[in-house]
């Protein structure tokens, strides 16, 4: 019985640590365009366009790393250029990890966030679907890792993709 009430608090220990640790945090898609028909694509090809605020080249290249994740590695696509996504940075606010860990996610205490627009193209340039996904991070573990923030953005994008052109 001992051992039963052992693995029990063991097992709630470690769920309070992973969501301390995982940060507190979310992800939406705000839809600018949605597509007119729909194109079924077997392959993605994502780049970055030009993007009109200044981001450092570790959250980019996390973002693409996330993106890149989602679309292919969980086998959703295949590299290619049935459908293009041009995705470009268009709000960009790390916030405050001190704060966060200080307030401990009261409020909107130190919280960052990133916006990212994507645009769809057909394999002929036509566009077809605009979006924005945002991702959020508001506390955890010493204040949370901006890197979730970017994974949500990445996470948001991959599934609409996904649900509108698979």
């Amino acid at each position: 019985m001992n051992t039963k009430l052992e693995n029990l608090s063991r097992l709630a220990l470690l769920t309070v640590l992973a969501l301390v640790l995982a940060g507190c945090g979310a992800g939406r898609a705000l839809v600018i365009k949605p597509p007119e028909m729909k194109l079924r694509a077997a392959s993605v090809d994502a780049s970055e366009g030009n993007s009109p605020v200044s981001v450092p080249a570790d959250v980019k290249s996390t973002f693409l790393e996330k993106l890149n994740h989602f679309l292919y590695e969980e086998g959703a696509f295949q590299r290619g250029s049935d459908l293009k996504i041009q995705y470009r940075f268009i709000q960009y606010d790390p916030g405050s990890q001190f704060v966060r860990w200080f307030w401990g996610g009261i409020g909107n205490a130190g919280e960052g966030s990133l916006t990212v627009e994507a645009k769809y193209f057909d394999n002929s340039g036509k566009e077809l679907a605009t979006i924005q996904a945002e991702g959020r991070i508001s506390s955890g573990f010493f204040g949370g890792d901006f890197s979730f923030a970017v994974e949500k953005a990445a996470e948001k994008i991959a599934e609409y993709t996904q649900v509108n052109f698979k």
